[in-house]
Protein backbone atom coordinates (compact mmCIF):
# COMPACT_ATOMS: atom_id res chain seq x y z
CA UNK A 1 0.00 0.00 0.00
CA UNK A 2 1.25 3.43 -1.17
CA UNK A 3 1.89 6.03 1.51
CA UNK A 4 0.02 8.49 -1.15
CA UNK A 5 -3.45 6.57 0.18
CA UNK A 6 -5.84 7.70 2.46
CA UNK A 7 -6.05 4.08 4.12
CA UNK A 8 -2.05 4.32 4.60
CA UNK A 9 -1.34 7.34 6.06
CA UNK A 10 -4.07 7.50 8.92
CA UNK A 11 -2.03 4.04 9.48
CA UNK A 12 1.09 5.45 9.74
CA UNK A 13 0.24 8.61 11.60
CA UNK A 14 -0.69 6.12 14.61
CA UNK A 15 2.67 5.23 15.37
CA UNK A 16 5.88 6.46 16.23
CA UNK A 17 7.70 8.43 13.63
CA UNK A 18 10.29 6.17 11.51
CA UNK A 19 13.59 7.32 11.89
CA UNK A 20 15.69 7.69 8.85
CA UNK A 21 19.36 8.09 8.26
CA UNK A 22 21.16 9.37 4.74
CA UNK A 23 24.70 8.95 4.60
CA UNK A 24 26.17 10.89 2.73
CA UNK A 25 28.18 9.43 0.05
CA UNK A 26 30.08 12.79 -0.45
CA UNK A 27 33.23 11.35 0.99
CA UNK A 28 33.73 8.44 -2.13
CA UNK A 29 35.46 11.00 -4.02
CA UNK A 30 32.85 9.51 -6.52
CA UNK A 31 30.61 12.95 -7.62
CA UNK A 32 26.98 10.70 -9.13
CA UNK A 33 27.46 9.03 -5.45
CA UNK A 34 27.31 12.32 -3.70
CA UNK A 35 24.62 14.35 -5.76
CA UNK A 36 22.45 10.64 -5.43
CA UNK A 37 22.64 10.25 -1.55
CA UNK A 38 21.48 14.41 -1.53
CA UNK A 39 18.66 13.63 -4.19
CA UNK A 40 18.06 10.95 -1.05
CA UNK A 41 17.91 13.36 1.56
CA UNK A 42 15.41 15.76 -0.92
CA UNK A 43 12.92 12.78 -1.73
CA UNK A 44 12.78 11.63 1.81
CA UNK A 45 12.49 15.02 3.07
CA UNK A 46 9.59 16.19 0.83
CA UNK A 47 6.79 13.81 2.45
CA UNK A 48 8.50 12.91 5.63
CA UNK A 49 5.30 14.83 7.12
CA UNK A 50 2.93 12.68 5.50
CA UNK A 51 5.34 9.77 5.94
CA UNK A 52 5.30 10.55 9.66
CA UNK A 53 8.96 10.23 9.64
CA UNK A 54 11.87 11.44 11.01
CA UNK A 55 15.19 12.29 8.44
CA UNK A 56 18.92 12.45 9.56
CA UNK A 57 21.56 13.35 7.54
CA UNK A 58 24.66 11.83 8.27
CA UNK A 59 27.89 13.57 6.88
CA UNK A 60 31.04 14.74 7.94
CA UNK A 61 30.67 18.00 6.03
CA UNK A 62 29.23 20.82 7.71
CA UNK A 63 27.59 22.87 4.77
CA UNK A 64 23.92 23.96 5.83
CA UNK A 65 21.20 21.60 4.36
CA UNK A 66 19.15 22.39 1.93
CA UNK A 67 15.87 19.71 2.96
CA UNK A 68 13.91 19.91 6.44
CA UNK A 69 16.66 16.79 8.07
CA UNK A 70 18.51 17.02 11.03
CA UNK A 71 22.31 17.17 10.52
CA UNK A 72 24.72 14.31 12.55
CA UNK A 73 28.00 14.89 12.25
CA UNK A 74 30.36 12.35 11.49
CA UNK A 75 34.07 12.58 12.46
CA UNK A 76 36.18 12.70 9.59
CA UNK A 77 38.96 9.74 11.81
CA UNK A 78 38.15 9.09 15.23
CA UNK A 79 41.06 8.09 17.70
CA UNK A 80 41.10 4.68 19.79
CA UNK A 81 42.17 5.34 23.33
CA UNK A 82 45.57 6.09 23.40
CA UNK A 83 46.17 6.28 19.48
CA UNK A 84 47.56 9.96 19.65
CA UNK A 85 50.20 9.60 21.27
CA UNK A 86 51.32 6.29 19.95
CA UNK A 87 51.25 8.44 15.77
CA UNK A 88 52.84 11.29 18.08
CA UNK A 89 55.69 9.15 18.49
CA UNK A 90 55.89 7.39 15.04
CA UNK A 91 55.53 10.50 13.85
CA UNK A 92 52.32 9.49 11.87
CA UNK A 93 50.85 12.21 11.61
CA UNK A 94 46.74 12.87 12.12
CA UNK A 95 44.73 10.19 11.48
CA UNK A 96 42.72 10.50 7.94
CA UNK A 97 40.52 7.32 8.25
CA UNK A 98 40.24 3.96 10.05
CA UNK A 99 42.57 1.28 9.55
CA UNK A 100 42.13 -2.05 8.33
CA UNK A 101 40.43 -3.88 10.68
CA UNK A 102 40.20 -1.23 13.16
CA UNK A 103 36.11 -1.76 13.27
CA UNK A 104 36.70 -5.23 14.29
CA UNK A 105 38.64 -4.56 17.30
CA UNK A 106 36.38 -1.43 18.31
CA UNK A 107 32.97 -4.31 18.14
CA UNK A 108 34.89 -6.69 20.57
CA UNK A 109 35.99 -3.96 23.21
CA UNK A 110 32.89 -2.06 22.11
CA UNK A 111 34.30 0.83 21.71
CA UNK A 112 32.28 3.35 19.34
CA UNK A 113 33.24 4.96 16.00
CA UNK A 114 32.45 8.46 15.96
CA UNK A 115 33.20 8.38 12.43
CA UNK A 116 31.06 5.28 11.37
CA UNK A 117 27.41 6.29 10.21
CA UNK A 118 26.40 2.33 11.52
CA UNK A 119 28.12 3.06 15.14
CA UNK A 120 26.64 6.97 15.54
CA UNK A 121 23.02 5.68 13.91
CA UNK A 122 23.00 2.86 16.48
CA UNK A 123 23.54 5.95 19.02
CA UNK A 124 20.75 8.40 17.64
CA UNK A 125 17.83 5.48 17.35
CA UNK A 126 17.93 5.46 13.99
CA UNK A 127 15.71 2.44 12.17
CA UNK A 128 16.56 2.67 8.92
CA UNK A 129 19.72 3.27 7.07
CA UNK A 130 20.61 4.15 3.28
CA UNK A 131 21.89 4.33 0.96
CA UNK A 132 25.21 1.83 1.69
CA UNK A 133 27.70 1.11 -0.70
CA UNK A 134 28.93 -1.54 1.80
CA UNK A 135 27.71 -3.13 5.03
CA UNK A 136 29.70 -4.55 7.77
CA UNK A 137 29.75 -8.40 7.94
CA UNK A 138 27.96 -8.29 11.31
CA UNK A 139 24.41 -7.27 13.02
CA UNK A 140 23.98 -3.38 13.81
CA UNK A 141 21.16 -1.94 15.27
CA UNK A 142 19.56 -0.26 12.24
CA UNK A 143 17.87 -1.87 9.38
CA UNK A 144 20.64 -1.47 6.04
CA UNK A 145 19.42 -0.59 2.86
CA UNK A 146 22.51 -1.38 0.58
CA UNK A 147 22.55 0.19 -3.12
CA UNK A 148 24.36 -0.98 -6.00
CA UNK A 149 24.73 1.44 -8.76
CA UNK A 150 25.61 -0.82 -11.03
CA UNK A 151 27.61 -3.91 -12.31
CA UNK A 152 30.42 -2.23 -14.58
CA UNK A 153 33.07 -4.36 -13.27
CA UNK A 154 31.46 -7.46 -14.46
CA UNK A 155 30.81 -6.17 -17.70
CA UNK A 156 33.99 -4.26 -18.17
CA UNK A 157 36.41 -5.96 -16.06
CA UNK A 158 39.36 -4.93 -18.54
CA UNK A 159 39.13 -1.67 -16.85
CA UNK A 160 39.50 -2.93 -13.46
CA UNK A 161 42.83 -4.51 -11.76
CA UNK A 162 42.65 -8.16 -10.01
CA UNK A 163 42.49 -6.30 -6.68
CA UNK A 164 40.08 -3.72 -7.42
CA UNK A 165 37.92 -6.45 -9.03
CA UNK A 166 37.99 -8.75 -6.00
CA UNK A 167 37.24 -6.07 -3.71
CA UNK A 168 34.23 -5.23 -5.98
CA UNK A 169 33.13 -8.76 -5.99
CA UNK A 170 33.63 -9.11 -1.82
CA UNK A 171 31.89 -5.78 -1.35
CA UNK A 172 28.76 -6.62 -3.55
CA UNK A 173 28.41 -10.10 -2.10
CA UNK A 174 28.60 -8.53 1.50
CA UNK A 175 25.74 -6.28 0.72
CA UNK A 176 24.01 -9.26 -0.79
CA UNK A 177 24.25 -11.25 2.66
CA UNK A 178 24.07 -8.66 5.26
CA UNK A 179 21.72 -6.00 4.06
CA UNK A 180 18.05 -5.89 5.12
CA UNK A 181 17.32 -4.59 1.58
CA UNK A 182 19.17 -3.69 -1.74
CA UNK A 183 17.90 -0.70 -4.03
CA UNK A 184 18.90 -1.21 -7.55
CA UNK A 185 18.28 1.72 -10.09
CA UNK A 186 17.03 0.02 -12.79
CA UNK A 187 15.85 -3.18 -14.30
CA UNK A 188 18.88 -3.79 -15.96
CA UNK A 189 20.90 -3.65 -12.78
CA UNK A 190 18.55 -6.08 -11.40
CA UNK A 191 19.07 -8.15 -13.99
CA UNK A 192 22.57 -8.37 -13.66
CA UNK A 193 22.13 -8.61 -9.97
CA UNK A 194 19.92 -11.73 -10.50
CA UNK A 195 23.17 -13.14 -13.00
CA UNK A 196 25.57 -12.49 -10.07
CA UNK A 197 24.38 -13.58 -7.00
CA UNK A 198 20.60 -15.03 -7.39
CA UNK A 199 20.45 -16.57 -4.25
CA UNK A 200 19.77 -12.54 -2.50
CA UNK A 201 17.89 -11.20 -5.77
CA UNK A 202 14.71 -11.55 -3.11
CA UNK A 203 16.44 -8.29 -1.27
CA UNK A 204 16.45 -6.20 -4.17
CA UNK A 205 13.77 -3.40 -5.46
CA UNK A 206 13.97 -1.28 -8.27
CA UNK A 207 13.95 2.43 -7.54
CA UNK A 208 14.58 4.50 -10.86
CA UNK A 209 15.76 8.07 -9.20
CA UNK A 210 14.50 11.37 -10.79
CA UNK A 211 16.74 14.31 -11.27
CA UNK A 212 18.20 16.63 -8.64
CA UNK A 213 16.78 19.75 -10.42
CA UNK A 214 13.03 18.55 -9.57
CA UNK A 215 13.60 19.57 -6.03
CA UNK A 216 15.91 22.64 -6.33
CA UNK A 217 15.05 26.21 -8.44
CA UNK A 218 17.09 26.57 -11.71
CA UNK A 219 19.63 29.33 -12.58
CA UNK A 220 18.26 32.63 -13.95
CA UNK A 221 20.34 33.38 -16.53
CA UNK A 222 21.68 30.77 -18.14
CA UNK A 223 23.35 32.93 -21.22
CA UNK A 224 26.17 34.18 -18.46
CA UNK A 225 28.06 30.65 -18.70
CA UNK A 226 27.99 30.74 -21.97
CA UNK A 227 29.04 34.24 -22.44
CA UNK A 228 31.57 33.01 -19.53
CA UNK A 229 32.99 30.04 -21.82
CA UNK A 230 32.67 32.49 -25.27
CA UNK A 231 30.95 29.54 -26.13
CA UNK A 232 28.96 29.46 -29.74
CA UNK A 233 24.89 30.11 -29.66
CA UNK A 234 24.26 26.45 -30.77
CA UNK A 235 26.33 23.24 -29.36
CA UNK A 236 25.81 20.27 -28.52
CA UNK A 237 27.15 18.68 -25.02
CA UNK A 238 28.93 15.77 -23.60
CA UNK A 239 29.08 16.16 -19.70
CA UNK A 240 31.01 12.66 -17.83
CA UNK A 241 34.06 12.09 -15.96
CA UNK A 242 36.77 11.10 -18.63
CA UNK A 243 36.86 7.90 -17.74
CA UNK A 244 37.46 5.19 -20.38
CA UNK A 245 34.18 3.84 -20.12
CA UNK A 246 32.77 7.11 -20.83
CA UNK A 247 33.68 6.35 -24.58
CA UNK A 248 34.50 10.00 -25.23
CA UNK A 249 36.87 8.72 -28.66
CA UNK A 250 33.49 7.95 -30.15
CA UNK A 251 32.47 11.37 -29.77
CA UNK A 252 36.03 12.46 -31.97
CA UNK A 253 35.80 9.68 -34.31
CA UNK A 254 31.84 11.15 -35.00
CA UNK A 255 33.19 14.57 -35.25
CA UNK A 256 35.95 13.71 -37.87
CA UNK A 257 33.34 12.26 -39.81
CA UNK A 258 31.00 14.68 -39.89
CA UNK A 259 33.43 17.67 -40.85
CA UNK A 260 34.20 15.37 -43.54
CA UNK A 261 30.60 15.57 -44.96
CA UNK A 262 31.07 19.65 -44.64
CA UNK A 263 28.90 19.62 -41.13
CA UNK A 264 30.58 21.21 -38.22
CA UNK A 265 28.80 21.34 -34.76
CA UNK A 266 30.34 22.42 -31.50
CA UNK A 267 30.72 20.10 -29.41
CA UNK A 268 31.45 21.49 -25.32
CA UNK A 269 32.71 18.30 -22.93
CA UNK A 270 32.72 18.93 -19.17
CA UNK A 271 33.94 16.62 -16.81
CA UNK A 272 36.88 15.71 -14.33
CA UNK A 273 39.73 15.26 -16.29
CA UNK A 274 41.14 12.27 -14.49
CA UNK A 275 40.54 9.01 -14.19
CA UNK A 276 41.81 7.27 -10.64
CA UNK A 277 42.02 4.01 -12.66
CA UNK A 278 44.46 5.51 -15.00
CA UNK A 279 46.76 6.92 -13.54
CA UNK A 280 48.89 8.17 -16.13
CA UNK A 281 45.78 9.45 -18.05
CA UNK A 282 46.42 7.82 -21.03
CA UNK A 283 42.57 7.79 -21.89
CA UNK A 284 42.66 11.22 -21.68
CA UNK A 285 45.95 12.18 -23.43
CA UNK A 286 44.64 9.76 -26.27
CA UNK A 287 41.15 12.01 -26.59
CA UNK A 288 43.56 14.84 -27.13
CA UNK A 289 45.70 13.19 -29.57
CA UNK A 290 42.58 12.20 -31.33
CA UNK A 291 40.94 15.46 -31.46
CA UNK A 292 44.12 17.49 -32.36
CA UNK A 293 44.76 15.26 -35.37
CA UNK A 294 41.73 14.98 -36.79
CA UNK A 295 41.86 18.96 -36.51
CA UNK A 296 39.15 19.36 -34.03
CA UNK A 297 40.41 21.69 -31.89
CA UNK A 298 38.13 24.61 -33.18
CA UNK A 299 35.43 22.38 -32.54
CA UNK A 300 35.48 19.96 -29.44
CA UNK A 301 36.03 22.32 -26.01
CA UNK A 302 36.82 20.57 -23.40
CA UNK A 303 35.74 22.57 -20.45
CA UNK A 304 37.15 20.02 -17.95
CA UNK A 305 34.66 20.28 -14.37
CA UNK A 306 32.88 23.16 -14.44
CA UNK A 307 30.79 24.53 -11.38
CA UNK A 308 27.34 23.01 -10.72
CA UNK A 309 25.42 25.87 -12.08
CA UNK A 310 27.31 26.42 -14.81
CA UNK A 311 26.64 22.65 -15.53
CA UNK A 312 23.31 23.10 -15.43
CA UNK A 313 23.32 26.77 -17.75
CA UNK A 314 24.82 24.76 -20.63
CA UNK A 315 22.63 21.38 -20.52
CA UNK A 316 19.75 24.21 -20.49
CA UNK A 317 21.47 26.06 -23.84
CA UNK A 318 22.33 23.07 -25.26
CA UNK A 319 21.07 21.87 -28.80
CA UNK A 320 21.50 18.24 -28.31
CA UNK A 321 22.66 16.10 -25.16
CA UNK A 322 25.05 12.86 -26.31
CA UNK A 323 25.44 10.51 -23.99
CA UNK A 324 27.99 7.90 -25.23
CA UNK A 325 28.94 5.92 -22.29
CA UNK A 326 29.72 2.01 -22.56
CA UNK A 327 28.29 1.45 -19.32
CA UNK A 328 25.58 3.29 -16.67
CA UNK A 329 23.36 2.20 -13.49
CA UNK A 330 21.00 5.15 -13.84
CA UNK A 331 22.95 7.61 -15.84
CA UNK A 332 22.08 11.40 -14.01
CA UNK A 333 23.17 13.28 -16.84
CA UNK A 334 20.36 11.84 -19.02
CA UNK A 335 18.16 12.28 -15.97
CA UNK A 336 18.81 15.69 -15.97
CA UNK A 337 18.21 16.22 -20.23
CA UNK A 338 14.91 14.65 -19.39
CA UNK A 339 14.17 17.05 -16.57
CA UNK A 340 15.06 20.12 -18.80
CA UNK A 341 13.47 18.48 -22.05
CA UNK A 342 16.65 18.95 -24.07
CA UNK A 343 17.46 16.24 -26.87
CA UNK A 344 19.18 12.99 -26.35
CA UNK A 345 21.46 10.71 -28.53
CA UNK A 346 22.26 7.54 -26.64
CA UNK A 347 24.73 5.00 -27.01
CA UNK A 348 22.73 1.80 -27.08
CA UNK A 349 22.56 -0.15 -24.02
CA UNK A 350 19.83 -1.75 -22.20
CA UNK A 351 19.92 0.96 -18.85
CA UNK A 352 19.61 3.66 -21.95
CA UNK A 353 16.87 2.05 -23.46
CA UNK A 354 14.86 1.68 -20.60
CA UNK A 355 15.64 5.29 -19.52
CA UNK A 356 15.43 7.53 -22.21
CA UNK A 357 12.98 5.48 -24.78
CA UNK A 358 12.07 9.11 -26.01
CA UNK A 359 15.52 9.97 -27.26
CA UNK A 360 15.84 10.89 -30.77
CA UNK A 361 18.18 8.25 -31.85
CA UNK A 362 20.75 5.41 -30.40
CA UNK A 363 23.63 4.23 -31.74
CA UNK A 364 26.14 1.11 -31.05
CA UNK A 365 28.77 2.70 -28.96
CA UNK A 366 31.65 1.99 -30.83
CA UNK A 367 29.95 2.94 -34.14
CA UNK A 368 31.56 6.68 -34.75
CA UNK A 369 29.80 5.94 -38.41
CA UNK A 370 26.10 6.05 -37.05
CA UNK A 371 26.65 8.39 -34.49
CA UNK A 372 27.93 10.66 -37.27
CA UNK A 373 24.35 10.02 -39.06
CA UNK A 374 22.18 10.44 -36.05
CA UNK A 375 23.87 13.80 -35.52
CA UNK A 376 23.23 14.48 -38.85
CA UNK A 377 20.06 13.53 -39.42
CA UNK A 378 18.88 15.85 -36.94
CA UNK A 379 21.31 19.12 -36.49
CA UNK A 380 19.25 21.60 -38.66
CA UNK A 381 16.18 21.11 -36.86
CA UNK A 382 17.67 21.01 -33.38
CA UNK A 383 17.21 24.61 -31.99
CA UNK A 384 19.76 26.12 -29.77
CA UNK A 385 18.24 26.39 -26.24
CA UNK A 386 16.73 27.02 -23.72
CA UNK A 387 13.49 26.39 -24.99
CA UNK A 388 11.03 27.68 -21.70
CA UNK A 389 7.90 25.90 -22.33
CA UNK A 390 9.10 22.70 -23.16
CA UNK A 391 11.35 23.00 -20.04
CA UNK A 392 8.71 24.19 -17.63
CA UNK A 393 6.56 20.94 -19.16
CA UNK A 394 9.41 18.22 -18.26
CA UNK A 395 10.18 20.03 -15.41
CA UNK A 396 6.74 19.63 -14.13
CA UNK A 397 6.75 15.71 -15.27
CA UNK A 398 10.00 14.97 -13.36
CA UNK A 399 8.77 16.68 -9.74
CA UNK A 400 5.36 14.15 -10.23
CA UNK A 401 7.85 11.27 -10.62
CA UNK A 402 10.21 12.87 -8.06
CA UNK A 403 6.89 12.65 -5.47
CA UNK A 404 6.46 9.07 -6.35
CA UNK A 405 9.48 8.13 -5.95
CA UNK A 406 9.82 9.92 -2.73
CA UNK A 407 6.80 7.55 -2.03
CA UNK A 408 8.00 4.58 -2.70
CA UNK A 409 11.33 4.94 -1.02
CA UNK A 410 9.09 5.94 2.04
CA UNK A 411 7.39 2.91 1.52
CA UNK A 412 10.67 0.67 1.27
CA UNK A 413 12.29 2.53 4.40
CA UNK A 414 9.30 0.86 6.11
CA UNK A 415 9.43 -2.40 4.63
CA UNK A 416 13.06 -2.59 5.48
CA UNK A 417 11.84 -1.35 9.37
CA UNK A 418 9.39 -4.57 9.50
CA UNK A 419 12.14 -6.75 8.73
CA UNK A 420 13.22 -8.46 11.32
CA UNK A 421 16.72 -7.79 13.04
CA UNK A 422 19.60 -10.06 13.60
CA UNK A 423 21.19 -8.28 16.36
CA UNK A 424 22.86 -5.20 17.53
CA UNK A 425 25.87 -3.65 17.13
Amino acid sequence: MLIGSSAARSDIMAHKPLRIGVVDQASSGWTAAAIYSKMILRSLSSVSDEANAEIYFLSSQTDPLTAPAKLIELASADYLPGERGIRRSLALGDKVHAWRGEARIRRLLKIPDASSPFSIAGKHGIDVLLPLLDVPPWPVASRLVGWIPDFQHVHLPEFFSANELAKRNDTMNRLGRHSTLIMLSSHAAKADFKSFCPQHVEKTRVLPFPSLLAFESLPEDPESTRNKFRLPEKFALVANQFWAHKNHQVIAGAAAKLRNQGLTPTIVMTGLPADPRDTSNSNFSALLQKIAAAGLNGQIIILGQVPYGDLINLMTMAALVIQPSRFEGWSTIVQDSKALGRPVICSDIPVHREQAPDAIGFFPWDDADRLAELIAANWEALPAGPDRARQQEALAGEQEFARQHARNLHELCREANAIKSSGTF
